[in-house]
């Protein structure tokens, strides 16, 4: 029984260990121009999901979903978001250079509900490049932008045309 115990313990810590040796002797690669292994890729995205799940209170989008609504929220995408998270049709070159590289919403749209995005959108994600703008516009614009990017595959038809409308 004491070798199964010291057998399963060394199982658990030498893995840990052998990882933490090898941050620390540099064998992790730093590049932003890498690719993300799949592991690490799955890793984060499971780590965030659940942080953002467990962090973001539920509230509700004091914002109507009106067609006048969402245009303003699209603007204020194109104004402050869509040069890293790119625009219809036009991803962004430039936030591909970060590290992870940084969601192009035409091609992966966010499905995620407006409270969570606006969670996201006001405090940011570290390591990641995206600042907090809760401190650069009101909350009503937050939440403006978050209704708009939590329905973005399913616009108003108004919406959706000045969306898709070449600029």
């Amino acid at each position: 029984m004491r070798r199964f115990v010291l057998g399963f313990l060394l199982g658990l810590v030498l893995p840990a260990a052998a990882g933490i040796v090898a941050a620390f002797a540099g064998l992790f690669s730093v590049r932003a121009s890498a690719k993300p292994p799949g592991w690490e890729t799955a890793f984060a995205r499971r780590a965030f999901d659940a942080s953002v799940a467990r962090e973001a209170p539920r509230q509700t989008n004091p914002i109507p979903a009106t067609d006048e609504e969402l245009r303003r929220g699209l603007r204020l995408f194109r104004g402050d978001c869509a040069g890293c998270h790119g625009d219809f049709e036009k991803p962004s070159d430039w936030g591909a250079n970060f590290y992870p590289p940084v969601p192009q919403f035409t091609r992966n749209p966010p499905r995620k509900p407006d409270w969570q995005i606006f969670w996201i959108v006001k405090n940011g994600v570290r390591y990641s490049g995206m600042g907090g703008w809760d401190r650069q516009i009101p909350d009503a614009d937050i939440w403006r932008v978050a209704a708009f990017l939590s329905r973005l595959e399913s616009l108003p038809p108004s919406v959706d045309a000045e969306w898709k409308r070449p600029r």
